[in-house]
Formats: structure tokens, C-alpha cells, sequence
């Protein structure tokens, strides 16, 4: 058909170019042009007609090709016929596979994705532990392994596995090392460390508080309780024993409740001024009670003394005293010893009982301060509610405290003053009725000598 198609295009130029040649030429006769165009005319027709025939016995001989061609291809397709039932089920066992490949990829991808977020989960408890003080390059390992893109491999799983379970041995242990230690002022020092699991650490003594932004441990500038300090300085030294040890299952927090409790001295100056001036109180009154305590059994024991030896009166104590005032009346006046005896009782008696109303003046004193440092501390407290609400407890917290704190000291001042007063009372009383006793066997001795003489 191609051919076809190429033969008329050459025909339809060859005519042109003699209608060309026919204009180009002068026209002299036109029985002479018609005769030239019909002779080319015939000439063209003829041309045609072997074209056709060429072409026609082409299409012939390429029909004949095409069955050919079918034919063996019929035959080749008869042939092939087990070989494109095998390509076929080929097929069919290559979809069934790719339909097992993508489910396992996806069940993979669900294995990954929960690694992939232990893994991150697991990186957050080694930041928090004590164990990266001793191990630090762990960290690092671990942020290695979060950062790939890529699925993880064997052996990132296994590295995985490994820490997971170097943390957990490590959180049994009682390990000792030799480490960094940060002082409170920020210098370093090198120092041998024992820790006790994941909750705490001592050095030299005392408690370490571990700091996981720097995965370093720092000495804290206040330590716990002496008692405390002891135990984790006992525990140190102790090797191969069973010995009590403190420990903070908050990884830090108690340790830093401790170190922030304050001690006797701090909690005196919470309560300000008046709880200074309650513990002045409290002070003097105590100094007078043990002054009037000592005093008060050391005349007991002088006037047991004279009571050992009444022939022998002496002026150093209240018994001799009284027994020398009535040495110069005579016996026969009785109702002159009897005067002589209760004036003698009755100048002993304020030097026995002084202070002790300053000792009960004291006491009384004492719960009134104390109540006049609560006034005070909650004034400070509503003035800190009036200025910055009741939001943040710590702004009422110093109020507060010297209320608190004030009501404690004047009732520790308190109690002891009226424990002091009721002692030094007793002694006295016990020693003026002593006298009296003594003082009426006086009377009753010199009765009967003034009898004796009358007979």
C-alpha cells in the first residue's frame, strides 16, 4: 500500500513537470499540445498499470507471508502451551509471595515502630540514672542507634538488649569506682564513689546528688542529719558485713528535702526577734532554777549536817542560826523562846524562797511571747496574701514559720520553768517545815529542862 501511495505521487509530479515544460515553451499549434499531453497521458496511464500490477503482486506475496507467519505462530502457541501455564502459575506463586512479603514488612514495620519507641523511652530512664556517672559512654550509644533513619539491624537490637540489660545488674549492685565529684562551688575533684544501686552515692562520707543534664555527681553544699552522715561513713567503711545504710528511692528528692530542712540555728532565726527574746527568757529562768536548785540542796545538806551535831550550832546554816538566837534566853521563859524561835524561821524563810517568783514570772512569760510571735508571723502572712495573693504557698511560708515557731519556743521555755519552780518550791518547803520540826524540838528540849530545874 506504501508502494501504492509513493507511485501516484511521483505520476502527479511528472505531470507537472510537463504542463511545466508545456507552459514554458511557445505555443505554436494546439492540435500539436493536445497531442503531446494525450501521448503523455497515455504514457502516465501505462505507468500506472505496471505500478498496480507490482503492487498487487506484492500485497500477494506478503498475504502469503501472514500466513505463514500465523500458521507457525499457531503452531509455536500449540508448543508453548504447558510452558505459559507454568509462566502463569509462576505468577500466581510470585503475587501469593509479594502478598506475604508485604504483610511481613508490615508486621516488621509494627516490631520497629515499638523498638524504635523503647529504645527512646529507655534513652530518657539511662539520662535519669546514677549509672551513667560510671558509664557515660552509654548515652551515647543509645542516641547513636535513635538517630539512623534506616531500619534497625540485628545487631542494633542486640546493642539494644545488652544495655537494657547492663542496667538492670548495674541497679543490684553496690559498686565503688573512682570518679568526678563537682563541689558545691563548681570545682572538680577526683574522688573514689560508692554507689548503692540507682538511689544513692557517697563520697568521703557524704551523700552525692547525681545530676542527669551533666550525668555528673555534685556534693551538696548542706548535707542531711549528722546521724545520717554517720551511717553512710559506717557503711563505707564497713567490708564483707551487713550494715544499715540510708537510701532515697526518689533518686534525689528526699536528699534534697533533708538538705533543705533546717537545723536548731535556723529555726531560731525563723522566729525573729521575739522568739531571740523567748530563748532570753528562757535562758535566765533557767540559769536562776538550776542556781536556786544547787543552793537549796546544798542548805539541805548543811542544815542535815547540823541536825548530826545540835550541840555544836554553827552561823552557816539556817538551823544553827536559829538555835543560837534562843542560846541566851533562859529556859524558863517559854513563851519568849517561842518568839525568839519564829523570828529566827521567819528571816530564813525569804532567803529560801528568793527567785522562785521570778521563776514562775518566767514561766508565765514564756507562752506569752510565744503568742506574740504568732500574732506577728500571721500579720507578715496576711500582708503577704494582701500584696501577692494565695497562690505560692513560699510567699507565706516565712510567717508562717515564725508563728510556728515562736508558739514552740515559748512553750519549750515554758515547761521546763514550771518543772524548775515546782522543784525549787518543794526543796524549800521540805527545808522551812525541816526547821519548824527542828525548831519545836528546841522548844520541847528547853520545856523539859525548865521542868527538870523546878524539881
Amino acid at each position: 500500500m506504501m508502494k501504492f501511495l509513493i507511485s501516484i505521487l511521483l505520476s502527479s509530479l511528472f505531470v507537472s513537470s510537463v504542463y511545466a515544460q508545456a507552459a514554458g515553451q511557445p505555443i505554436n499549434d494546439l492540435d500539436q499540445l493536445l497531442a503531446k499531453v494525450r501521448a503523455e497521458h497515455d504514457k502516465e496511464r501505462e505507468l500506472n498499470r505496471q505500478r498496480e500490477a507490482e503492487f498487487l503482486k506484492e500485497r500477494n506475496q506478503q498475504q502469503a507471508l501472514l500466513e505463514k507467519a500465523r500458521t507457525a505462530y499457531y503452531l509455536a502457541q500449540a508448543k508453548n502451551n504447558p510452558a505459559k501455564m507454568q509462566v502463569e502459575s509462576n505468577d500466581a506463586e510470585i503475587a501469593k509471595l509479594r502478598k506475604e512479603l508485604q504483610q511481613s514488612v508490615a508486621e516488621m514495620g509494627d516490631v520497629f515502630s515499638i523498638y524504635r519507641q523503647f529504645a527512646t523511652d529507655f534513652a530518657t530512664v539511662l539520662d535519669e540514672s546514677q549509672t551513667g556517672a560510671q558509664f557515660p559512654e552509654r548515652s551515647a550509644e543509645l542516641k547513636q542507634i535513635n538517630r539512623v533513619e534506616a531500619l534497625p539491624t540485628i545487631d542494633d537490637m542486640e546493642k539494644l538488649w545488652y544495655l537494657v540489660q547492663q542496667e538492670m545488674t548495674e541497679s543490684g549492685k553496690v559498686a565503688s569506682y573512682h570518679g568526678k565529684v563537682v563541689e558545691a562551688n563548681g570545682k572538680g575533684r577526683e574522688a573514689d564513689i560508692l554507689r548503692i544501686g540507682t538511689f544513692s552515692a557517697f563520697s568521703d562520707g557524704e551523700f552525692l546528688r547525681y545530676v542527669p543534664e551533666t550525668s555528673e555527681f555534685v556534693a551538696p553544699d548542706k548535707q542531711p542529719e549528722k546521724r545520717f552522715l554517720r551511717m553512710a561513713e559506717k557503711f563505707s567503711a564497713t567490708e564483707g558485713e551487713i550494715a544499715a545504710v540510708p537510701l532515697d528511692p526518689t533518686r534525689g528528692s528526699l536528699l534534697g528535702m533533708l538538705a533543705r530542712t533546717p537545723d536548731i540555728r535556723e529555726r531560731i532565726a525563723q522566729g525573729g526577734v521575739v522568739g531571740y527574746l523567748t530563748i532570753a527568757v528562757g535562758i535566765v529562768g533557767l540559769l536562776v532554777t538550776l542556781y536556786r536548785t544547787l543552793y537549796l540542796l546544798l542548805l539541805r545538806a548543811s542544815v542535815l549536817r547540823q541536825i548530826a551535831a545540835s550541840d555544836k550550832p554553827s552561823e552557816k546554816n539556817p538551823l544553827g542560826r536559829i538555835m543560837l538566837s534562843v542560846q541566851a534566853v533562859s529556859a524558863d521563859d517559854e513563851e519568849t523562846i517561842q518568839y525568839k524561835l519564829d523570828e529566827a524561821i521567819l528571816k530564813e524563810i525569804p532567803q529560801m524562797e528568793f527567785g522562785h517568783n521570778i521563776i514562775k514570772l518566767f514561766a508565765a512569760i514564756a507562752p506569752m511571747l510565744g503568742l506574740l510571735g504568732t500574732v506577728t508571723g500571721m500579720i507578715k502572712t496576711f500582708e503577704a496574701i494582701s500584696l501577692f495573693g494565695g497562690g505560692d504557698p513560699k510567699l507565706m511560708a516565712a510567717g508562717i514559720s515564725e508563728a510556728l515557731v515562736c508558739t514552740v519556743l515559748g512553750l519549750l521555755v515554758a515547761v521546763p520553768l514550771l518543772f524548775g519552780h515546782n522543784i525549787v518550791t518543794v526543796l524549800a518547803k521540805s527545808l522551812i517545815q525541816r526547821l519548824d520540826e527542828q525548831s519545836a524540838g528546841i522548844l520541847a528540849r528547853n520545856m523539859e529542862k525548865s521542868s527538870f530545874a523546878r524539881r
